[in-house]
């Protein structure tokens, strides 16, 4: 009886240790899973966010030249129709423009403001990372419409809002062709973005495009 006593006893130890290392297996392996479903995620968001700012440059030059403005035209910011410009100086309403970029200053700040025009901050010196993460960190803005609540990610603290583990900027940049760079004036290259912290390490989603003068 003795001996089956501690057979038994054994077979329970072997048992309940077999049974703890498979779940300690299915948590690890449920936990990897949360943690890569969070980075797919966060890296999704991250190139929604990088492509939405080429799409924004995009309508900008559009409604430059629909408004029969310099086609890289960045608005002064409040920009009110009226006063501010006329045919014959266009240049006044404009803040910057994306081909008037030199080697030490080629990096565009852009925030949506949904009560007028886009909001652009003037262009930044690409510096170190540190400086053009604090320089361009997105905040989650929500605001009703019509009684249906709505969000957009701005570069600017405005209203009631919340910093997310975002920050993004654009770079423009001339096109080789050839070993030759094409007239700026025609064609630029740009380069949006987003950088995020996340699970100690520092993530960044860059997508290229390039921007004409038509």
């Amino acid at each position: 009886m003795r001996k089956k006593f501690w057979f038994t006893l054994i077979e329970v130890i072997v048992a309940i240790t077999v049974f703890a290392i498979g779940v300690l297996a299915v948590l690890r392996l449920i936990t990897q899973n949360l943690v890569t479903l969070d980075i797919t995620q966060m890296r999704t968001n991250a190139t929604f966010l990088a492509k939405e700012w080429i799409e924004l440059v995009y309508n900008m030059r559009d409604s430059n030249n629909s408004k029969w403005l310099p086609w890289d035209c960045v608005l002064v910011p409040n920009l009110l129709t009226g006063d501010w410009w006329t045919l014959e100086n266009p240049e006044a309403a404009c803040l910057w423009r994306f081909s008037s970029w030199s080697e030490d200053h080629k990096v565009l700040q852009i925030s949506f403001n949904p009560d007028g025009y886009t909001y652009t901050l003037p262009h930044v010196a690409e510096t170190t990372f540190n400086e053009l993460w604090s320089g361009n960190v997105l905040y989650y803005v929500t605001w009703t419409v019509w009684w249906h609540e709505i969000f957009w990610y701005s570069s600017l603290p405005v209203q009631e809002t919340t910093p997310t583990f975002f920050s993004r900027y654009i770079v423009f940049t001339g096109v080789i062709e050839w070993q030759n760079i094409l007239p700026r004036e025609n064609i630029l290259k740009i380069e949006s973005h987003v950088l995020y912290n996340k699970w100690g390490k520092t993530w960044e989603v860059v997508l290229e495009s390039f921007i004409w003068n038509y």
